[in-house]
């Protein structure tokens, strides 16, 4: 873990040179938790994004997960530092990706097991419709991270979205339904969800709820030009 924030504070230090004079950041903090077969699941994610102009953006994201079980023998945590670039314009974007991906066990007896990430990442807008879909080159993950993805999202008003997604995790393919919502009240700077799983042999459901550190922006714009 570490090693992890190391990374993470060179890579953010290495991008902020490129922020464009007319453009910000956009800082997000996640936090959330779930049962996973009735074991507690809890997340910590951590993204920086860096519009570079009105095409091109980049960002810089800390996904951390740990499962407890109660038991040394079985409970983990699992964290991704990854390096993410897109192009996008108002019909959809594209991205790509390199992280490290580490998976530590609780028992001081087993290894910390470290590997390389990609990512390939496509979207396409259409009115309050977003297709999404995207392959991660994960060899082992927990519950709650997925090597590809294919689904699409509907926006029923500016703030509030449901998802539904086809999701494949080690070998298992799943069902993933998901539904945020962002409201006004808060001057639109955070939204909390709901997320459901249903896999062959793991099931899934938590929440999150996520904080914004910008200007008021609808979840619907945010997500298009953030994610």
């Amino acid at each position: 873990m570490k090693y992890l924030l190391s990374t993470f504070m060179i890579l953010t230090i290495f991008n902020g040179q490129a922020w464009a004079n007319d453009e910000s950041p956009n800082f997000e903090l996640g936090l959330g938790g779930g049962l996973l077969n009735s074991k507690a699941l809890f997340n910590l994610d951590v993204l920086l994004n860096i519009p570079l102009n009105e095409v091109y953006s980049t960002q810089v994201l800390l996904n951390s997960n740990y499962l407890m079980t109660g038991r040394s023998k079985d409970s983990f945590a699992q964290s991704e530092l990854a390096s993410n670039w897109f192009a996008r314009n108002e019909y959809g974007r594209l991205g790509v990706g390199v992280g490290v991906s580490e998976l530590k066990p609780k028992d001081d007896n087993k290894e910390t097991d470290r590997s390389l990430v990609g990512r390939v990442m496509a979207d396409a807008f259409w009115d309050e419709v977003t297709f999404s879909g995207n392959y991660t080159s994960y060899d082992s993950t927990l519950n709650n991270l997925s090597s590809t993805r294919l689904g699409a999202s509907y926006y029923l008003t500016e703030d509030v979205r449901i998802s539904a997604y086809r999701e494949r995790y080690n070998d298992e393919s799943a069902w993933r339904i998901e539904a945020f919502f962002q409201p006004d009240k808060y001057r639109q700077l955070a939204s909390v969800g709901v997320i459901a799983r249903s896999g062959e042999d793991n099931d899934y459901l938590g929440v999150i709820a996520r904080y914004y550190f910008d200007t008021k922006v609808s979840l619907q714009e945010r997500e298009r030009r953030y994610h």
